[in-house]
């Protein structure tokens, strides 16, 4: 005999075990399938340009303002001022490639802002030079402590040239190059306008007897001439 009690069918359509029981509709019912739904609704891709248009089905935007008949002078740095000979090539070469007012102000700025750059890397330099200099001048042992010194006696010797245009000129010359701040040149220059302007004392031998006369006695030009001759 079974285990499982079969079940008998009930005239309503219950299902009944063996002892009458009404089963379960876990136990009469398998579970339904699970079907996966799928969407019927397909997303429209967005274009890269977020344009409903195809590229090719799009209108173009329309074309810039082009050349000018003659271009006006452009815009530039106060103290500045453009090669003439750079400027006409630039307006020929402007206008071939069709190219606007504004377009065009916009590439002479850029001309402008790296030949500014360029042009003033030289100087940029030299001033840099110039800054080591002085600072290499105060802080030498011997210059540095009695600078103002040096800058006196170095003065006095320009000026004993006698000549005040030179002199001038000369100063002039010191401050364009730079010179004046180079320390070497200024020890060396310090050194000859000690030996120019600072004098030794000279003493004193008393006067030449040569010189000396009895009151009366007149001397002939011959003697006065040659004092040291033998006379007969």
């Amino acid at each position: 005999m079974s285990d499982n009690p079969a079940s008998t069918p009930d005239p309503s359509g219950v299902t009944r075990t063996e002892t009458g029981e009404i089963k379960t509709q876990s136990q009469t019912t398998a579970p339904a399938a699970t079907t996966a739904q799928t969407s019927t609704t397909t997303e429209k891709p967005s274009l890269v340009n977020q344009d409903d248009r195809s590229l090719a089905n799009q209108t173009p935007p329309a074309p810039g303002p082009g050349a000018p008949e003659t271009y006006a002078t452009w815009s530039t740095p106060e103290g500045w001022q453009m090669d003439e000979k750079v400027d006409v090539e630039a307006k020929e070469l402007f206008k071939a490639m069709n190219i606007s007012q504004a377009d065009g102000q916009r590439l002479v700025d850029f001309y402008i802002k790296h030949t500014s750059a360029s042009q003033n890397a030289p100087f940029e330099a030299w001033n840099t030079m110039q800054e080591e200099w002085v600072k290499q001048v105060k802080a030498d042992p011997q210059l540095g402590p009695r600078l103002n010194e040096v800058k006196t006696t170095i003065s006095r010797a320009i000026d004993s040239m006698g000549d005040p245009t030179l002199a001038s000129q000369f100063r002039e010359a010191m401050d364009y190059t730079g010179a004046g701040n180079n320390p070497a040149f200024i020890r060396t220059f310090y050194k000859l306008a000690q030996m120019i302007t600072e004098g030794k004392h000279v003493a004193g031998n008393g006067p030449s007897a040569a010189s000396q006369r009895t009151p009366g006695q007149t001397t002939s030009a011959a003697g006065a001439m040659y004092p040291n001759l033998p006379r007969a």
